[in-house]
């Protein structure tokens, strides 16, 4: 599993950028609420603000970055390390649970219900041909909620991408990071997730390259914990179910 680290170098450069991202989010929250009557949509936007930082940031070690799509309209981005064939991707900790990464879902309809799979765990499946090590395997944790709501595409929409990206690369990786109660990043992990079991191996804590991440009082007020109904974007994932060909 020690492999399946990134360099010293790549988790400084990630952490770093994570950071950044999230400094710059907050600094245009604060902007467009001085200015604008109503800006909570900026909420949405924080993932964004993470990926492009570390888009910008990694280009320079020669990563890539591919567009992929969560929903009708909002985007995210997906990472490619050519050296190594690694695909990793970004995730908010709060709505990520190792012991079960790609399980949790909101109700849909039930003639649906069988043919739902979720895009992580299709992915996973890059890693079909890990020897994953029981040293490496999360403890059980208690999540707040084990329900993730989720994008529904066909599968014809997606299965070609996900075909290419199994026979691209070597495997695919999970990094998250986590806000403590004063909506500070204190924790930042490296996951590498197992198709077999649905469980997220823990390769690497990078909590200790976190650096700069205090946040001012004034900063703390402007992304202050929402609303209970408002649900971040990084709650959902994208589901796929199968259509009759038959009907299209």
């Amino acid at each position: 599993m020690e492999k399946y680290k990134f360099t010293q170098e790549h988790y400084t450069m990630i952490v770093k950028a994570i950071i950044d991202g999230y400094r710059e989010y907050i600094r245009h929250r604060r902007d467009r609420e001085s200015k604008m009557i109503i800006s909570s949509a900026f909420a949405w936007t924080k993932g964004n603000f993470i990926e492009s930082e570390i888009a910008a940031t990694c280009k320079e070690s020669g990563f890539t970055h591919i567009f992929s799509k969560a929903g009708p309209t909002w985007q995210y981005l997906q990472f490619v390390d050519h050296e190594t064939k690694s695909l990793f991707l970004i995730r908010n900790g709060r709505y990520f649970n190792p012991t079960s990464f790609a399980s949790s879902k909101a109700p849909i309809p039930s003639k649906e219900q069988g043919k739902l799979r979720l895009y992580l765990h299709e992915l996973s499946k890059i890693n079909q041909y890990v020897e994953f090590s029981p040293a490496y395997k999360p403890k059980k944790i208690q999540q707040e909620s084990n329900r993730q709501l989720s994008f529904l595409y066909t599968e014809k929409a997606v299965s070609e991408q996900l075909e290419l990206f199994k026979s691209k690369y070597e495997s695919f990786h999970i990094l998250t990071y986590t806000l403590d109660a004063a909506q500070q990043i204190t924790k930042i992990m490296h996951y590498l997730p197992n198709p077999s079991d649905r469980i997220a191996y823990e390769i690497a804590d990078l909590s200790n390259y976190i650096s700069g991440a205090e946040l001012t009082e004034e900063e703390r007020s402007v992304i202050a914990p929402e609303r209970e109904d408002f649900i971040d974007p990084d709650a959902f994932d994208i589901g796929i179910f199968e259509v009759d060909e038959e009907n299209n």
